[in-house]
């Protein structure tokens, strides 16, 4: 299948150097790198506490490790095969 990637110049000045130290296509590299990602599972997503505001106003917040569940109940969801 035929497809148009429009990317950064820099970025393709990158690939055009690995591509050349590699002795390789184009194609060669974007597949190997694809297949390299969507082989990956997706890591755990962690939020940072970025909480502000007075901490005695504890229940006007949502706690980070609500948020980090809720994310990742989205995710299992998602990637259920």
């Amino acid at each position: 299948m035929r497809t148009t990637i429009d990317m950064p110049d820099q970025l393709m000045i990158r690939v055009k150097q690995a591509i050349a130290e590699r002795r390789t296509t184009f194609r060669a590299l974007v597949v190997d790198a694809l297949e390299q990602v969507l082989a990956e599972k997706p890591g755990k997503f962690r939020l940072r506490d970025a909480s502000v505001g007075s901490a005695d106003i504890a229940t006007d917040r949502v706690s980070k490790e609500t948020i980090n569940t809720a994310i990742e109940t989205q995710r299992e969801s998602h990637f259920i095969t």
